[in-house]
């Protein structure tokens, strides 16, 4: 899955990655994912018509990352500063969170850039120096939002979240064609076949 990762977001427009890292004393923002899926929010959200060149793109995408990603850490907004945006086949956005605090407490961030592509998911990862590194899945079930509190070295969701309903559902289906499996052989062994060529029955019938 790692390395089929790029090629996914690439081009599935419903699928995206969003990473917040350390590095060199900085923090940043990175949100991958393929350019059908900028341009489609792009156009849903300023037409068809708004723009003719990649620069103009490119503005119109940033404004709509300011508008629909949001960091708070311990219960302070994060400005996300200097956005850039690389297109391509898998288009990137990154920017540079400001004023990180070094010690972190609570962690809450929303990213709704892509909400309006069906069924899209977000891989959040949260790597930040002396915290291990966080994984969750935002999407329309969570509403693209997640709160964490750090409590010995360890991230706790703050609020119910529907990645154990995830889990469970996951679990039940399983669950379901076991059991539906189960059934189906049980039913096969108990029920004599009427097949004219099974030579096992006409020697025994002899």
């Amino acid at each position: 899955m790692i390395l089929f990762k790029p090629f996914l977001f690439a081009h599935s427009p419903d699928l995206s990655s969003l990473m917040i890292y350390e590095q060199k004393g900085k923090n940043f923002i990175v949100i991958k994912s393929s350019l059908a899926a900028f341009e489609g929010e792009v156009i849903y959200r300023y037409g068809k018509d708004a723009y003719k060149t990649p620069q103009e793109f490119k503005m119109l995408a940033i404004k709509h990352f300011s508008k629909s990603c949001f960091v708070v850490i311990n219960n302070d907004t994060i400005k996300l500063t200097n956005p850039q945006i690389q297109l391509g086949h898998e288009t990137t956005l990154f920017a540079e969170l400001e004023n990180v605090p070094q010690k972190i407490t609570a962690y809450h961030i929303k990213n709704i850039l892509f909400k309006d592509m069906p069924n899209n998911q977000c891989e959040l990862i949260l790597s930040h120096k002396g915290l291990p590194q966080k994984q969750f899945i935002l999407n329309n079930e969570n509403k693209h939002e997640v709160k964490f509190r750090i409590e010995k070295n360890n991230w706790l969701i703050e609020e119910n979240t529907n990645s154990m309903f995830e889990i469970n559902k996951f679990i039940l289906d399983g669950s379901i064609l076991f059991i539906i499996f189960t059934a189906i052989v049980f039913i096969k062994r108990k029920i004599p076949t009427n097949n004219p060529f099974d030579k096992s029955r006409a020697v025994g019938s002899n």
